[in-house]
């Protein structure tokens, strides 16, 4: 029996281990929705990044599994992710979207109402992973007061 539950645990620890955010592609992709989302939860991460990885396995997995309809919760890989469309349905390179929202270091977490305007300040690195919940919280709370208005 505690051999089974040892196996489960790794099979489920694996199983987190491996599962992924899906891309983002472009606002025009979310807006497509039956309910559209009014924020846009955007990790910026890059490849080999083990606080990338850290903030999506250990907090916005997580709340992708709450299925929150309101929100909206993607990856964007700098670089890798090839292009995406922007606001206006402009490509960009993933890189130059990426600048657009002046983010230079990884992992960075953004709020984005379907508009592509910024909502909140974005989430920078993880000094604290006790706290980043928290912080994670406060920013969505935040973007979804602000698209409110």
């Amino acid at each position: 029996m505690r051999l089974l539950a040892a196996l489960l645990l790794l099979f489920s620890a694996h199983l987190q281990a491996t599962e992924k955010l899906p891309w983002f592609i472009g606002f025009e992709a979310l807006k497509s929705n039956d309910t559209p989302p009014k924020v846009l939860v955007l990790l910026f991460s890059q490849p080999d990044c083990h606080y990338c990885d850290q903030v999506r396995t250990d907090f916005l997995l997580p709340l992708q599994h709450q299925q929150r309809p309101e929100l909206a919760i993607r990856e964007l890989k700098i670089p890798g992710s090839g292009d995406v469309l922007g606001p206006l349905n402009e490509r960009l390179s993933a890189d130059a979207f990426a600048r657009r929202y002046a983010i230079s270091f990884f992992p960075s977490v953004l709020m984005l109402s379907m508009q592509g305007d910024a909502l909140a300040a974005p989430l920078i690195g993880i000094s604290s992973p006790d706290f980043y919940g928290y912080y994670l919280d406060q920013a969505i709370e935040q973007a979804l007061a602000a698209t409110a208005q």
